[in-house]
């Protein structure tokens, strides 16, 4: 057998075996689906100007974005908060980004996203969320969107005890879905979220709403897109038989 006829025969084979496997597409939220920096930004600087405090885009991208919150709001209002003052804090922000997202015109999702989830569905394969945000604001966006019925599986932050990037979140999707980590992939925005991915073992694709395609390629991610009008079916595919 020459070397082209070896090829064919190797794809044929790949091919034959991969309709026959299922395969489960692992998604972020926040930069992944919805490119919410925007809106996060004006929910943060909401809530500040209640309190007479004014922040920079600078001060956001490099204090608060990629955070838990906790340690900005010390810095911003002062190091005496109390966890509940804390807490409390996190949640009137959230409210303002919810209040943001169901009443602001243009709130889309990332440009190819919907047409993409509906071609790994009707591949007949899983779709997953592993996300650091809040369950209201997961129903909130994948409602408004008109997306929520897509998912197999959900994994917010009030499921896991550690937050990315901790694999925790990751680990858990995978154990729920019952899928090997050979046959799963990643798409994530954040270099805390590549982080927890690759700890956990799996593939992860790159998209480019927070960060540089050279910055997330850094921490781990196999290539990047700026959007899902940039990504296939069949190039997840092949990424994950590269991988492998």
């Amino acid at each position: 057998m020459n070397n082209n006829k070896l090829l064919l025969w190797v794809l044929e084979k790949n091919k034959i075996e991969r309709d026959y496997m299922e395969y489960a597409v692992i998604f972020d939220m926040d930069g992944v689906i919805i490119d919410s920096n925007p809106y996060h930004r004006m929910a943060w600087g909401r809530f500040l100007d209640k309190k007479g405090i004014v922040i920079s885009d600078d001060v956001f991208k490099n204090q608060i974005f990629g955070t838990t919150g906790s340690g900005a709001l010390r810095r911003l209002i002062g190091e005496d908060l109390t966890e509940g003052e804390v807490e409390a804090f996190k949640r009137e922000i959230e409210c303002e980004y919810r209040d943001i997202i169901s009443h602001l015109d243009g709130v889309e999702p990332v440009n190819g996203l919907v047409a993409f989830m509906e071609s790994i569905k009707n591949g007949g394969h899983k779709i997953a969320l592993a996300t650091s945000a809040p369950t209201e604001n997961v129903e909130l966006v994948l409602n408004r969107f008109g997306i929520y019925e897509l998912f197999d599986l959900m994994v917010d932050i009030t499921q896991v005890t550690k937050g990315k990037p901790d694999p925790e979140i990751y680990q858990t999707a995978v154990n729920r879905l019952s899928i090997p980590k050979r046959q799963c992939v990643v798409f994530e925005d954040s270099i805390s979220g590549i982080t927890a991915a690759k700890r956990a073992g799996l593939v992860v694709i790159g998209v480019t709403t927070s960060h540089s395609s050279e910055e997330l390629k850094e921490v781990g991610a196999v290539f990047t897109i700026g959007d899902f009008s940039e990504i296939s079916l069949e190039k997840v595919f092949e990424v994950l038989q590269t991988a492998v």
